[in-house]
């Protein structure tokens, strides 16, 4: 089992991350596309799993979102 000291949920400019501070003085950060992901993934990390994952180098860019059309009535369903 992995000794978490401290799991951080983080919002910045890239997106979101978590990151996991460990006993022995190490950090992970570990980026993820959605709010929902990091914290699902921070309550994991704070459960102290039994092997951490390689931490994340890839930064995720932010997409426009994509704009909801009206659909003619025939489409609507």
């Amino acid at each position: 089992m992995v000794d978490i000291e401290r799991v951080a949920l983080l919002h910045d400019g890239d997106g979101w991350a978590v990151d996991v501070m460990l006993k022995g003085g190490g950090e992970r950060r570990y980026r993820y596309g959605s709010e929902a992901q990091a914290r699902y993934f921070a309550a994991v990390f704070s459960m102290g799993p039994g092997v951490l994952p390689p931490a994340s180098h890839h930064v995720f860019r932010r997409r426009p979102k994509s704009r909801r059309i009206a659909l003619p009535a025939r489409f609507a369903g």
